[in-house]
């Protein structure tokens, strides 16, 4: 029988009838284990198969050379930053996530926080529940008309470039690495992007090359009333940087739903400031994100099973020497 570990963070997606029920069909039973650190998970994964991650601890090189077995570890989520792929490739391990099951959810909390920051909605409540009743002294922005950029053009992002277009902004996008996209956008450089627009939208995983991609340099290209929404991963975003040009009036807003540290320390210098908003990385939470969530990891799952490979597998070049397919093989 084939062994499914899922590592809990907080214990949110239990009970696991259905993927029980669904993993029993092809063989497979499901152990779900909380791991304080590297070596309780190692101990409590030891035989698994196919590991279920939703945060901590990290997959690294470390902690999947120590598990014989493991042939496929899968990340509750669109983003696999969890898990050491280069080193999982090397050792035969196959990665997957959940590409598309919240793609509507970020769009529309990236959205949601892009048009809060332009007519001022938090400030104003704020303002209204402490019985003030005022104009100014922030400007609203109107969303109709401006310039919208988009970093970032996959599933999320290119979906956030259609809404956008419909409020009826002029839209322009980036990717290094996606060639083609049906979004209604206009292809520009990094640096363009920039400093046309209005409003930004980052949308892009967290690898080497985006790790701070916006820093000191970068937001200084900004228009001094730029609004920015990272709603993808805190350290694409160097708080640092993003903090000085907050003081400094470089920027006109910033709604964040990521985090470089989380939780968000009390004590964080991001907090109390009028031209900030900030979600606690709750994007992707809808009863129908979940459900799709949960359908997704366990398909995957399910097919990885049966035929030693899954379509959602991140590091395709693990295929020639993957442990699942040598174990089908054999």
């Amino acid at each position: 029988m084939s062994s499914v570990v899922q590592v809990e963070y907080v214990g949110d997606l239990a009970p696991y009838d259905e993927e029980k029920a669904a993993l029993a069909e092809v063989g497979a039973d499901l152990t779900v284990v909380r791991a304080a650190d590297a070596d309780a998970l190692v101990e409590a994964a030891h035989d698994a198969d196919v590991i279920w991650l939703e945060w901590t601890p990290h997959l690294t090189r470390d902690v999947m050379a120590r598990l014989p077995r493991l042939g496929l570890g899968i990340r509750w989520g669109v983003g696999y930053d969890q898990f050491d792929v280069a080193a999982a490739t090397e050792l035969g391990i196959a990665i997957a996530n959940a590409p598309s099951y919240c793609t509507e959810d970020v769009a529309e909390h990236a959205l949601a926080l892009m048009l809060a920051l332009s007519r001022q909605v938090v400030l104003r409540d704020r303002q209204g529940q402490q019985g003030l009743w005022r104009h100014g002294p922030v400007p609203q922005r109107r969303l109709a008309g401006s310039t919208v950029g988009v970093v970032g053009l996959g599933r999320i992002g290119s979906r956030v470039a259609r809404i956008a277009s419909a409020f009826g902004a002029d839209v322009l996008g980036h990717d290094p690495i996606a060639t083609t996209t049906e979004a209604p956008v206009r292809r520009v450089g990094f640096e363009e992007l920039l400093r046309e627009a209005d409003f930004i939208s980052v949308h892009v995983p967290l690898s080497d090359s985006t790790r701070h991609l916006f820093d000191t340099d970068t937001l200084a290209l900004l228009k001094p009333h730029a609004a920015l929404v990272n709603t993808s991963r805190g350290a694409v975003v160097s708080q640092a940087a993003l903090v000085a040009a907050l003081e400094a009036g470089r920027i006109g807003g910033v709604a964040l739903d990521v985090f470089e540290q989380e939780p968000l320390p009390a004590d964080n210098p991001l907090r109390g400031r009028d031209n900030v908003i900030l979600t606690p990385h709750e994007g992707a939470n809808s009863p129908q994100a979940m459900r799709d969530l949960r359908r997704e990891v366990c398909g995957a799952t399910v097919e990885w099973l049966r035929t030693g490979w899954t379509g959602s597998i991140v590091n395709p070049q693990v295929r020639p020497h993957a442990r699942g397919l040598a174990r089908q093989a054999g």
